[in-house]
C-alpha cells in the first residue's frame, strides 16, 4: 500500500510546468475552421484559448456563453481549439470533416475563431503541461503574453473583464492557482490512500483530521470544502456532507459548483440522508448565476423539484431544459437522459 509519506513526496514532485504567471506557449494548430488565422499571440491583445471537443456535452453547452463573451469583448482574440476529436470506427480519420460539419451547423451561434489541433501539439504544450485533466478548459493570456487565468469557460466572466480592464491581480491569481494545483495533487495521490484506509478500518478520523488541517491552512477553504463534500457524500458520513454543503452556500463556487451540490444531494446520496431544501437552494443559485441559460443546470433544478414531490414544477422546468439543450446543440447520452427525465415527469404529473 502507498504510504502517506510517499504520497506526500509525490505531491511535491508533481507540480505542473505551465501555470498562471507563465509565458503562454505558441499557437501550433494545423487547420483553422472558422475565423481569420492567428499565427501567433499578438502583443497588446488579450487572448482566450479554449480547449473543447464536439462530443463533450459541457463544451457544447459553453458555446453560447463564449459567443456572448466574444460579443461583449470584441478586442479579445478568442480561439476554440478542438484537440480531442474522435473519429468513427468505420472512418477513423474523418475528425476534420466532422468538426467542420459541426461548426458549420452552429453558424452564428459559435461566434469566435475555431481551430483543429490534429496532432495534439497544442494540447500537449498547454493542457498537459499545466496538469489540466478535463475539457472544456480556457486559458486567458494577457497583453504581455502571460497566462493570467486557467479554468472552466463558464467561470471566466469576471477574470476576463478584469484582465481586459487592466485591474487583474496576477499575484493573487497565481497564489490561488497554486492552491488549486496542490488540491488536485492531493486528490490524485494522498486522498485515495486516506479514503481506502477509512473504508477498510471504519475509522474516518485521520481523513477528517486531514481535511481540518487543509481548511485551517488555506486562505480560502472553499476548494477544500467542495472536495470534502464530494468525498463524504459518497460515504457513511452523510450528515457531515450536508453540514459542509451548508457551509458552501455562501461561498463563491459558481453555477457549476452549486449545480454539483444540488445534483449530488438529490440523486447520489441515500434517501434518509438527503436534505432536499439545501439541494433546492443550491439549484436555485446555480440557475440564477447561469441566468437560466444552461439546460443542464435547469435539468438539475427540475430533478430537485421532482424529488420533493412537485412533478408539475419539475415538468415545467424540464420542458425548458430540453428545449434549451436541443437548441444549443447538446446531443448523445446527455440529451437522451434529459428527454427520459422529461417523459418521467410527464407520466408522473399525468397521474396526479
Amino acid at each position: 500500500m502507498l504510504t502517506l509519506a510517499l504520497a506526500a513526496a509525490m505531491l511535491a514532485s508533481d507540480a505542473p510546468t505551465l501555470d498562471v504567471g507563465s509565458k503562454a506557449p505558441p499557437l501550433t494548430v494545423e487547420t483553422w475552421i472558422k475565423g481569420d488565422e492567428v499565427k501567433s499571440l499578438a502583443a497588446d491583445k488579450v487572448h482566450v484559448v479554449e480547449f473543447w471537443a464536439t462530443w463533450c456535452g459541457p463544451c457544447v453547452m459553453s458555446i453560447p456563453h463564449l459567443t456572448q463573451l466574444q460579443k461583449d469583448n470584441p478586442s479579445v482574440v478568442m480561439i476554440g481549439v478542438a484537440a480531442s476529436e474522435r473519429g468513427k470506427k468505420s472512418q477513423p480519420d474523418n475528425r476534420l470533416a466532422g468538426l467542420k460539419t459541426f461548426v458549420e451547423k452552429q453558424g452564428d451561434a459559435m461566434g469566435y475563431r475555431v481551430a483543429f489541433d490534429e496532432d495534439r501539439s497544442m494540447a500537449t504544450a498547454w493542457m498537459d503541461a499545466s496538469g489540466q485533466q478535463g475539457i472544456p478548459c480556457a486559458f486567458i493570456v494577457g497583453k504581455d503574453g502571460t497566462i493570467e487565468w486557467i479554468g472552466h469557460p463558464m467561470e471566466m466572466d469576471k477574470p476576463l473583464a478584469a484582465v481586459v480592464a487592466g485591474t487583474w491581480d496576477r499575484q493573487k491569481a497565481k497564489a490561488e492557482a497554486a492552491v488549486k494545483a496542490q488540491m488536485e495533487r492531493f486528490v490524485a495521490r494522498e486522498l485515495p490512500v486516506l479514503v481506502a484506509e477509512a473504508q477498510e478500518s471504519g475509522d474516518w478520523k485521520p481523513l477528517m483530521d486531514r481535511f481540518t488541517q487543509l481548511e485551517s491552512k488555506a486562505a480560502d477553504p472553499t476548494s477544500v470544502r467542495v472536495l470534502k463534500f464530494q468525498v463524504l457524500a459518497d460515504s457513511d458520513k452523510a450528515a457531515e456532507a450536508i453540514a459542509t454543503a451548508k457551509q458552501l452556500m455562501d461561498a463563491d463556487i459558481g453555477a457549476e459548483g452549486f449545480n454539483m451540490l444540488a445534483w449530488t444531494i438529490a440523486t447520489e446520496m441515500p434517501d434518509n440522508a438527503r436534505d432536499l431544501k439545501v439541494a433546492l437552494a443550491a439549484a436555485d443559485k446555480a440557475v440564477a448565476l447561469s441566468k437560466g441559460q444552461d439546460g443542464t443546470i435547469l435539468d438539475t433544478q427540475a430533478r430537485v423539484h421532482f424529488e420533493l414531490g412537485d412533478s408539475a414544477k419539475a415538468l415545467e422546468i424540464q420542458t425548458r431544459a430540453v428545449d434549451m439543450a436541443t437548441k444549443s446543440g447538446l446531443g448523445g447520452e446527455n440529451l437522451a437522459d434529459m428527454k427520459a427525465s422529461l417523459k418521467q415527469y410527464q407520466e408522473t404529473a399525468g397521474r396526479k
